[in-house]
């Protein structure tokens, strides 16, 4: 239960709300999205959709007329198709207006680019290494992506990253590290870039959340200042709720979405490695090495997310770590012989520890919502 939600409880509880103003608190409150928060959601929706399906269907429409098309042709098309969306971004940016617009611009630039250097390899045959494609991708978006500010293309270009890694590794001895042991590298490289990305995205939006909490105290506004006698005589004659906006802002402990889908990322190849490392059976210094990285990550999500603040998705992935790695480990040890006690013991593990990680969960969620209830007084009652 949110912040919110439990605020207006106490309201009902004490008689101070009427029943029938709840579901104007709820709006006020913003525990239900308006109409105005459904339209500016479909409208980003759809524009990012429609976008990223302008750029697929240039795509498929050169490769389904690719006998058809002379060279001229597919590099006039994919090239106008740049130059179109590059002039639009500088218009818009010289008039100041749709932000969001000239972010999802340079998103679709960035992707033509890459289809443009595919294209380029396809057409003359080149022969470079896979690698050098999504390097030289990631390169030339660099300016993009730092002028944009926008989240998802700071998503792609990670991606670009991962990829030119995980290929570049495979194609050359990193560092003249012995092939046998080049799958091990391959995954750790990954993971440490990975995690270094979930830190600097942590760091940035952590930022813009304590500069706007900083502007909730100059303004001298705060959760204890105020009271439910306040909120409700606000509600009751249905003027401007100016206080919801602080109450909102300040109960709203959640991430951005981009940061949640790094982390995802970060805990699949932290866990992976420790996993595909303890499988190999190469070498059990290996092993040590991935442990040690894991036990690392596992004591930072913990710090980050239940002791400095708390967030529940994030230590569902932290949980789901765990459980996935103590799974597979005594996966190998019962299940050497396919027996059905194994398996018995195995179910019986991972329903053990699914509960447990349930019953925690929602014990860390209570302890956030006592915390985060405001003190207020109703009528010399402390709440």
């Amino acid at each position: 239960m949110t912040q919110s939600r439990r605020t207006i409880e106490q309201l009902l509880n004490q008689g101070t709300l009427p029943i029938e103003k709840a579901d104007t608190a709820a709006l006020l409150l913003d525990i239900y999205p308006s109409k105005r928060t459904w339209l500016q959601f479909f409208d980003k929706a759809l524009l990012i959709v429609g976008g990223i399906a302008l750029v697929l269907s240039l795509v498929f429409f050169i490769a389904y007329n690719w006998l058809y098309m002379g060279k001229m042709g597919k590099f006039a098309l994919v090239e106008g198709a740049l130059a179109i969306t590059i002039a639009l971004y500088v218009a818009l940016s010289f008039r100041q207006r749709f932000a969001f617009i000239r972010q999802l611009l340079l998103l679709i630039a960035s992707i033509i680019t890459g289809s443009l250097l595919a294209l380029f390899g396809q057409v003359y045959q080149t022969g470079a290494d896979t690698w050098q494609l999504f390097f030289g991708w990631a390169v030339l978006i660099l300016p993009w992506v730092i002028i944009a500010r926008f989240p998802a293309l700071w998503l792609l270009w990670l991606g670009l990253i991962n990829t030119v890694t995980l290929f570049y590794i495979d194609t050359s001895l990193f560092f003249g590290i012995d092939y046998y042991y080049q799958d091990f590298w391959q995954f750790t490289v990954i993971t440490v870039i990975n995690f270094i990305a979930f830190y600097l995205w942590l760091i940035c939006f952590e930022d813009k959340r304590d500069s706007g909490l900083s502007n909730l105290k100059t303004s001298n506004l705060s959760l204890s200042d105020l009271s439910l006698s306040s909120v409700t005589a606000d509600i009751t004659t249905n003027s401007k709720f100016n206080s919801s906006t602080t109450l909102h802002t300040a109960a709203k402990s959640s991430l951005h979405w981009s940061t949640y889908v790094v982390g995802l990322l970060s805990t699949y190849t932290i866990t992976y490695l420790t996993i595909s490392t303890f499988f190999d059976n190469k070498n059990i210094l290996l092993f040590l090495v991935a442990v040690s990285l894991w036990l690392g990550w596992c004591v930072f999500m913990h710090w980050r997310f239940r002791k400095r603040t708390t967030d529940l998705l994030m230590l569902t992935y932290l949980s789901g770590s765990v459980i996935a790695i103590v799974v597979f480990i005594l996966g190998k040890a019962l299940l050497s012989n396919f027996d059905a006690g194994g398996f018995l013991l195995l179910g019986l593990v991972l329903i053990g520890m699914s509960s447990y990680a349930v019953v925690w969960l929602r014990k860390v969620a209570r302890l956030k919502n006592e915390k985060n209830l405001p003190h207020t007084t109703v009528k010399g009652e402390q709440l």
